[in-house]
């Protein structure tokens, strides 16, 4: 995620299930117990769609979601959705960004 974020000039935010688990700090939580952010573009890799976590992100300008649920909420708010393993399908993409 990190390296994906890198190559195109953003970074990396967590649900709080994830900051919970301390995989990312409390300061990178996106939602309504974390911060709300309007970024140019936002990349949903493995999020629910969860209301509190939607209400911190759903203002963004472009929403990508990558969800391997095809029926998760967070694709009711993206512009674009992916139903894929986020594992599998970044590594592919990072691979063609750096192509580029």
């Amino acid at each position: 995620m990190e390296e994906f974020a890198k190559l195109l000039g953003g970074v990396v935010g967590a649900s709080r299930p994830l900051t919970d688990l301390e995989w990312l700090p409390k300061t990178r939580q996106v939602g309504q117990s974390g911060k709300t952010v309007r970024p140019k573009l936002y990349v949903a890799c493995g999020i629910s769609g969860a209301m509190q976590h939607v209400s911190g992100m759903k203002d963004s300008s472009l929403i990508v979601a990558i969800n391997t649920d095809p029926s998760a909420p967070i694709f009711e708010v993206a512009h674009y959705g992916f139903t894929a393993n986020v594992l599998e399908l970044l590594p592919a993409v990072i691979k063609e960004l750096k192509a580029t």
